[in-house]
């Protein structure tokens, strides 16, 4: 039975690998353990991985020195993010910005539109217009706005961020308070606002089948753009 630690263990050294969309061959190649020590890594089978091991890790996940000994004892790695990505040509770690244009759903657009549509309608009765009715109207189009904005914000995360990876500090410091926002009572806005949290490794409430879901997401977006 794998243990909770070398499960943890397994899925950062995991990801990590494939974040930098490489083969267990190309780690080895760039300085990192055998395949056979990998797998093991990654799966959380065989012996405690040895000092050798771990120093190959770092070497070859792009890791500072020391990381993947940290990461067994329950920290976290520290990336080097210097060689060129070879799905982006940018640097690792550079931050990837874009899209250009983002697809949002009709039901967005209609979120938009009514609380729009009412303010609009104050200008013709401004003085009948109640303190109540301005701020209902203000906050129905402040959360469709960050509804619509949120997508934009989930594909920087899903570019810049996931399990393993710090979000860069320009987008936590733009883009943030998306972060901070109270989940809500829809179910499906809430999963957003859960899976952008993830995203930047921030803590979440998250059962084993929601952090399952989220990674699939995550890996599949990280697939598409390679």
């Amino acid at each position: 039975m794998v243990s909770e630690s070398r499960a943890r263990f397994g899925r950062f050294v995991s990801e990590r690998r494939r974040a930098l969309n490489l083969t267990q061959d190309e780690v080895r190649a760039a300085g990192g353990p055998s395949d056979a020590a990998q797998t093991r890594a990654e799966n959380g089978t065989g012996p405690e991985p040895s000092q050798r091991t771990l120093r190959r890790l770092d070497t070859g996940l792009n890791w500072a020195a020391g990381s993947a000994a940290r990461t067994l004892l329950g920290g976290v790695p520290d990336p080097l993010e210097a060689e060129p990505d070879r799905a982006t040509g940018r640097p690792r770690g550079a931050t990837g910005f874009g899209p250009e244009s983002v697809a949002v759903s009709v039901e967005m657009i209609a979120d938009l539109l009514a609380p729009h549509a009412t303010l609009n309608s104050f200008r013709d009765r401004w003085s009948e217009v109640t303190e109540d009715e301005f701020v209902k109207a203000t906050d129905a189009l402040n959360a469709a706005i960050s509804r619509i904005t949120g997508v934009y914000v989930t594909d920087m995360l899903e570019r810049n961020g996931g399990p393993g990876i710090p979000v860069p500090a320009l987008i936590e410091f733009a883009f943030g308070h998306h972060l901070d926002e109270p989940v809500g009572e829809d179910p499906a806005d809430a999963e957003e606002r859960l899976y952008r949290r993830w995203l930047a490794g921030r803590p979440i409430d998250a059962d084993a089948d929601l952090d399952s879901r989220f990674r699939r997401r995550w890996q599949a977006r990280r697939g598409a753009d390679a």
